[in-house]
């Protein structure tokens, strides 16, 4: 579904130039989820704004179902969840559908108003799918932080994208709870057959929730290790149990050090 090949990045600055990625390639499968781990300020990030098309790569190719990456096709979280306080919990979940309304333009009115309203039904069949429905009528100080960080994954989901990409995304949690939601967010990603990407600096939860771990170098960045997760729990905090977390962990660890 993605294919990154022999991408470059170099930053211009009155210092002078500045490599920050070389020769970056792998491949992402339709449902995969992705993590990428290496060392700080290695470019693990830029990856990521490569990805969705805010940057350009300035060598290589970046490509998501054959076709060339562009803002629309990927859906990103933050570390923090950026909802407005203001605005309820549907609102805040409807706050990309009405950003987005411009893409239906092309179409008479009434075609405009039925794709809306299909976007805003899908987003409240999320909801109600995992179980944030009964506070669509209350307030972002009124949810716990894991909640509001599940508010944040579904008002992303409901503009459909093909991708998406995570970004330190439980970083701002405590430690209970960022394992709690870990476990939400894998099983709603499983659960629609989503592919993410995630950037994270904790080998652990990078090995708990993926399907494959991308160790990088420092910058200027290269893959220097793709690790196949085959671990048969099916949630991140019971894949923490089985006896070769460790062994994955040991190895990413030297990798990195």
């Amino acid at each position: 579904m993605l294919k990154l090949e022999n991408v470059a990045l170099n930053y211009y600055s009155k210092n002078g130039e500045t490599l920050a990625l070389e020769n970056i390639s792998f491949e992402v499968q339709q449902g995969e989820l992705i993590s990428i781990v290496g060392p700080s300020g290695c470019g693990k990030t830029t990856i990521l704004s490569l990805i969705s098309g805010l940057i350009k790569p300035s060598k290589g190719s970046i490509k998501i179902n054959n076709k060339d990456v562009s803002p629309n096709n990927s859906g990103y979280m933050f570390q923090k969840d950026h909802l407005f306080d203001w605005r309820t919990i549907e609102k805040n979940v409807y706050l990309g559908i009405e950003i987005q309304q411009q893409k239906y333009k092309k179409y008479e009115k009434e075609e405009q108003k039925r794709r809306i309203t299909e976007d805003k039904n899908h987003a409240i069949e999320l909801l109600k799918k995992y179980g944030l429905y009964e506070f669509k009528d209350k307030y972002p100080n009124q949810l716990s932080g894991g909640m509001r960080q599940r508010v944040a994954l579904i008002r992303t989901l409901a503009l459909k994208p093909e991708i998406l990409l995570l970004d330190e995304a439980f970083s701002a949690l405590d430690f209970q709870t960022r394992l709690n939601v870990c476990n939400d967010v894998h099983n709603i990603l499983k659960s629609e057959n989503k592919t993410a990407i995630m950037v994270t600096h904790d080998i652990s939860e990078a090995i708990s929730m993926s399907d494959r771990v991308i160790v990088l170098t420092s910058r200027p960045a290269k893959v220097k290790a793709i690790h196949n997760i085959e671990l048969t729990s099916k949630t991140p905090l019971s894949r923490r149990e089985e006896a070769q977390f460790n062994e994955y962990f040991n190895q990413i660890w030297e990798e990195l050090t």
